[in-house]
């Protein structure tokens, strides 16, 4: 990355598209790209599958060492940990390689980056990285979520997206506290993609982010294939939903909008379901990692991604 150290005053350094699994982040970090954000390489891309044809946009190394990370914590994509805001000692020998790694990976700034596990993994990143950060968060109705999770080749069920969901979106609104977050609904991008980049990239402008204006080429980008599931009602009607869940999808639908600095919500309690369902899907791995420190795993040989390690790759 061109000298991020000496990123000036009231200019941030990139911006962090955050929202849970198969709400739109991919699409969201392709349209940000295609106005002028930079991103890794393209043989760095993870890339595409049936699952997602257009692409994921996103680093694979990047998301190979956050699977690490998620192990470290003692979870996994599937069963996030909510212990990260409290576990610096733990992810401390992770540091220096995390800030190798990243500047590898992002070389231009001002940079564009997503990675659904950085929903859990925030608090991490922002001290790890250390620079001036935009959240742009990403919102999409859970029934549309909980459908595009069960055509994945892993056939989430209906209750477990619902409970995925949930986690990941109460750890990215306590996280998100005190970044400047823009909050967008992932259904604006395609009802009007010119509105949509004319309010994003005011509000990335006021953060020292300067977008283009090619909605052209957003369109172009935005097939209706994209568009795999479809729930127009705002509200949370579906089958099998939480009191819990229901009232955090309308808190979250209220912070629609500009932030400068996000005050974190007062969240309602996470449904017990979600516990019980996420509880069953900590990998061995992750419970190994958990039981003990990262100097005690070293001593053991466990394999794990030491400062001077090589890229994780692919």
């Amino acid at each position: 990355m061109s000298d991020t150290s000496a990123t000036p005053a009231g200019r941030a350094a990139g911006v962090m598209v955050l929202g849970v699994h198969r709400s739109g982040t991919s699409a969201v970090t392709r349209a940000l790209a295609l106005q002028g954000l930079a991103m890794c390489e393209p043989d760095e891309l993870v890339q595409p599958d049936v699952a997602n044809t257009s692409g994921y946009w996103e680093s694979r190394r990047l998301l190979k060492f956050n699977d690490v990370l998620l192990s470290a914590l003692g979870g996994g994509w599937r069963c996030p940990p909510t212990n990260a805001h409290r576990a610096r000692r733990r992810l401390q020998g992770y540091r220096s390689r995390a800030v190798e790694l990243f500047d590898v990976v992002y070389r231009v700034e001002p940079w564009v980056w997503k990675d659904p596990r950085n929903c859990a993994l925030l608090p991490f990143w922002r001290t790890t990285l250390d620079r001036p950060i935009v959240g742009l968060v990403v919102l999409r109705h859970p029934e549309e979520i909980a459908g595009s999770l069960l055509t994945r080749k892993e056939h989430i069920p209906h209750d477990e997206s619902l409970a995925l969901w949930e986690r990941n979106l109460r750890l990215l609104l306590k996280h998100a506290a005190g970044m400047p977050v823009l909050v967008v609904r992932f259904d604006d991008l395609f009802d009007d993609p010119g509105a949509w980049v004319h309010t994003v990239g005011g509000f990335l402008g006021r953060h020292g982010i300067a977008l283009g204006h090619d909605t052209e080429a957003v369109e172009r980008f935005l097939e209706p294939e994209l568009r795999h599931q479809r729930q127009r009602s705002a509200s949370l009607e579906m089958k099998g939903s939480t009191t819990e869940q229901r009232a955090l999808w309308e808190l979250a639908r209220s912070l629609q909008g500009p932030h400068d600095h996000f005050a974190a919500p007062r969240l309602p309690r996470e449904s017990r379901s979600t516990r019980q369902l996420l509880g069953r899907n900590v990998p061995g791995r992750a419970k190994r990692f958990a039981a003990v420190s990262y100097r005690e795993l070293r001593r053991r040989g466990v394999p794990l991604p030491p400062r001077d390690a090589a890229p994780v790759a692919k």
